[in-house]
């Protein structure tokens, strides 16, 4: 008779003819078939729990497949978002669910539902360690993903090194191979038959002890998890206390979040789903260790079991609404989807729909680079893939070439070079340069003072460090001390208009890598998340546009010691992963967030055009930015286009041709002549005096290049007062003469050969003489000039024509006002107007 009854489902039996046999004797195994079935787990006794619990387990697990299914086809779809440590451990948690949904769900079912109790004691401890591997590999991901925000924060200098590609795939194998081992213990002999020990009231034929071992890994993988995102969401909270007292400008809220407290938000949601879903599971499996669990709360048990399944449903719901990334890569996989279907059709209304939509998705997807982390994009959008916007960008490319009727420029040479420099550059022939970035701390050498301390192991550098700071300095502990406390963005630009700046270039990122802006894709490695918590390159963008001065911003492609760049250097840059996650992004993010009227590009030399992609980045510049009329671009997009390709010619530093270039170009100048950047230790002999700062600009200007000035201000953000003594002196002199000066073109001869220190510049049938040596008996002499009979001259600064007379040989002597010696020697140039020449 009770082989009969074992046979029938345990809900066809009285409840109390169940209870009887499930009585366990005091000193027995529970393992024996006599004294514990598999019946008396089966503790659905009604059909409407049965019902229930089906309903929940087919919606939650069919949920959870799909959903994760859709988060691992969004990453590795993706060649940019696969490539990410935090995205592989992401996947792993996505992956782990979607066994978890599976092997539990039909597992499950089949027990308490169906009731099927066929299958050999090996068959269902193989069952149950599917599902036992399935959920610790769920919380073990969630955990690697929780040590990977908590390494961004703690260490942010040391990250992109310390969590490379290749070790997140080496920790995921061994957490994988981890979690089968312990789930498969059972299976393998560690179960209450084998053992003839005290079985679980809970799963079959599982050993207390065992069950008691798998709840402390539990505990110990929640309590690290909550540890390291408490850590997080503490560091989130200083900065949101931080910011509310220091990022207001203008009288404006900031009220676009960062992206580490949208992280922060999304930490919170997580762990409250984690602590909601797994709690009452390991309450009750706690319990049962300690006390004999009824049968009403083991039934509570089965119901809770499928909370689990809730939280590996919510989980991808969480990333893919507050990831960034996640969230882009969903809109761009719908945009593609969309687009193949109406290009099914084969209308010309259908033709002309998908160019719309081409073009529409490069405006949309582009403008999501404005990163609602740090970094002002709106809420509840992400910043797109690098490689999907460039690809984004081709195809808008590509559709408007033939949508639209102005014309395009293709992303090749021959056509981007064909584009003219905008007028406005040429005319306003000088500029302020500002090197600043976390160089200026050390303050010593030049702005190259980690290359030449870390990449040449110059003995030099390593003694001043040595003398200077704690032993085991790092380059990344001299960013905290970039405080720019001092920087008042509304002085620079009063100083800069009063040196007669037409334009200012900052720059936004050095090859060091540290960006002076809140970077998409620089995390912990920009001035808005340590040092000035600032955002430096909005901030002078401001003023400096307040008072009407053109702005520019220095970008470095490449960066020395960013692993990305290294091993794409290293592999002969046959690779482009630095390119498509580091400065393709940052570039985009830079045009659509400040619009710069100038992009300084640097830091080309070692790499071809192929690799740095910069002839699809300018196409779009070009085409389709929001600057696309106005933006003015340098030479310096690859190892071979300096004086080739590009906007206008820098060619080289301190670059001087010294005749007329047929291109346009800029000479790019220093006032300490041996850094770019602030230097502590600089003397007085090694700065540039009033008379050479002149000199070279009357040079220059003459050749038809424009005159960009250097200054590198201190760490706390002060141009110093000898820097600001050259500024103002260059101001002065332009005061008087720099109608000689801004809008000029070169005159047909542009230094006179016959008297030394004079140039030439001219404005329609206007020509001016600068001289910049006062001439011996006041007497000016000018050979190149053709004087015509009702010739006028005159000197800037000075009321009156001035007589002249034509040189006995060709020219023209110019008798000039008195000025007494002391004046003489304390200015470095004059200028004589010249009109009716020829």
């Amino acid at each position: 008779m009770q082989k009969e009854e074992e046979r029938l489902s345990a809900s066809s039996w009285p409840q109390s003819i169940t209870m009887d046999i499930c009585k366990v004797p005091e000193n027995t195994s529970k393992c024996t078939a006599n004294t514990m079935p598999m019946e008396c787990f089966m503790v659905l006794s009604t059909q409407a729990q049965k019902i229930s619990i089906t309903t929940l387990c087919c919606l939650f697990g069919t949920l959870c497949t799909l959903e994760n299914c859709l988060v691992l086809y969004l990453i590795f779809s993706s060649p940019t978002i696969r490539k990410k440590p935090s995205y592989l451990f992401i996947s792993s948690l996505a992956l782990a669910d979607i066994l978890a949904s599976i092997i539990f769900v039909s597992s499950f079912v089949n027990f308490h539902v169906f009731n099927k109790t066929d299958s050999s004691k090996e068959t269902f401890l193989l069952k149950l360690g599917g599902v036992n591997t399935s959920f610790t590999a769920s919380l073990s991901s969630l955990l690697l993903t929780a040590l990977d925000r908590y390494i961004s924060i703690s260490r942010p200098s040391e990250y992109k090194s310390l969590v490379t590609r290749k070790r997140a795939w080496v920790a995921l194998g061994v957490l994988w191979v981890t979690c089968v081992t312990i789930s498969s213990l059972p299976l393998l002999g560690w179960n209450c038959c084998t053992l003839n020990s005290a079985c679980s009231e809970l799963f079959p034929f599982v050993d207390d002890n065992y069950l008691s071992s798998w709840i402390c890994l539990v505990m110990v993988l929640l309590a690290s998890i909550v540890c390291a995102y408490a850590h997080v969401l503490w560091k989130a909270h200083q900065h949101v206390a931080y910011m509310g007292k220091h990022q207001v400008q203008g009288g404006k809220q900031n009220a676009r979040m960062r992206m580490d407290v949208m992280l922060a938000k999304t930490l919170v949601m997580v762990l409250t789903v984690l602590m909601v879903c797994w709690s009452p599971v390991l309450v009750l499996m706690i319990y049962g260790i300690f006390v004999k669990l009824s049968i009403q709360l083991r039934r509570v048990f089965a119901f809770c079991s499928t909370l689990c399944l809730l939280n590996s449903m919510v989980n991808p719901i969480i990333y893919a609404l507050r990831s960034k990334e996640l969230y882009s890569s969903l809109r761009m996989a719908f945009s593609r989807f969309r687009r193949q279907l109406r290009a099914t059709g084969d209308s010309p209304e259908a033709e002309s729909t998908h160019k719309s939509s081409a073009i529409e998705t490069v405006c949309e997807e582009t403008r999501q680079w404005r990163r609602p982390h740090l970094r002002h994009a709106a809420r509840g959008r992400g910043a797109m893939a690098a490689g999907e916007l460039l690809w984004l960008a081709a195809a808008g490319l590509a559709a408007a070439g033939l949508a639209l009727a102005e014309p395009r420029y293709r992303p090749d040479w021959a056509s981007l070079d064909a584009r003219p420099v905008p007028a406005w550059f040429d005319g306003a022939k000088v500029g302020v340069f500002v090197h600043w970035g976390v160089f200026a701390v050390p303050a010593w050498g030049s702005e190259w003072f980690w290359w030449h301390w870390r990449g040449e192991h110059r003995a030099d550098y390593e003694r001043f460090v040595r003398s200077r700071y704690p032993p085991a300095t790092t380059y990344a502990d001299f960013a905290p001390l970039f405080t720019a406390r001092d920087f008042r963005p509304r002085e620079w630009a009063r100083l800069f208009q009063r040196a007669g700046a037409r334009y200012v270039v900052l720059t936004a990122k050095h090859h060091e890598g540290f960006t002076n802006w809140g970077s998409p894709v620089s995390w912990s490695w920009n001035s808005l998340d340590t040092g000035p918590h600032r955002d430096l390159v909005g901030e002078l963008g401001q003023a400096l546009r307040e008072s009407n001065i053109r702005y520019g911003l220095y970008h470095s492609l490449l960066e020395w010691f960013n692993p990305l760049y290294v091993a794409d250097k290293e592999g002969g840059f046959k690779t482009q992963s630095f390119v498509l996650q580091k400065t393709m992004p940052e570039l985009y993010d830079l045009v659509l967030r400040y619009k710069p009227d100038l992009i300084w590009s640097d830091g080309d030399w070692e790499a071809p055009e192929s690799y740095w992609n910069s002839t699809s980045f300018l196409a779009w510049l070009y085409n389709d930015s929001p600057v696309k009329d106005t933006v003015v671009v340098n030479d310096r997009w690859c190892n071979n286009c300096s004086c080739h390709h590009g906007g206008y010619y820098n060619c080289a530093d301190k670059y001087k041709p010294g005749t007329l270039l047929a291109h346009k170009w800029e000479m790019c100048s220093s006032i300490d002549k041996l850094s770019w950047g602030y230097r502590s230790n600089m003397h007085i002999d090694e700065l540039m005096d009033e008379a050479s700062i002149i000199e070279e600009l009357v040079q220059t200007v003459s050749f038809g290049g424009n005159y960009l000035l250097n200054v590198g201000p201190t760490k706390e953000g002060v141009i110093v007062p000898i820097f600001q003594d050259r500024l103002l002196a260059l101001g002065r002199w332009l005061d008087t003469n720099g109608e000689a000066i801004y809008e000029s073109k070169p005159w047909r001869v542009q230094m006179e050969n016959s008297t030394d220190g004079v140039w030439y510049t001219s404005k329609g049938p206007v020509v001016y003489a600068i001289f910049l040596t006062w001439p011996q008996d006041s007497l000016l002499k000018l050979s190149s000039p053709v004087p015509s009979p009702d010739m006028q001259v005159t000197m800037l600064g000075l009321a009156g024509a001035l007589k002249w007379q034509k040189s006995p040989d060709k020219g023209l002597l110019i008798t000039l006002p008195y000025v007494p010696p002391s004046l003489v020697s304390a200015q470095s140039g004059w200028t004589v107007k010249l009109e009716g020449v020829k």
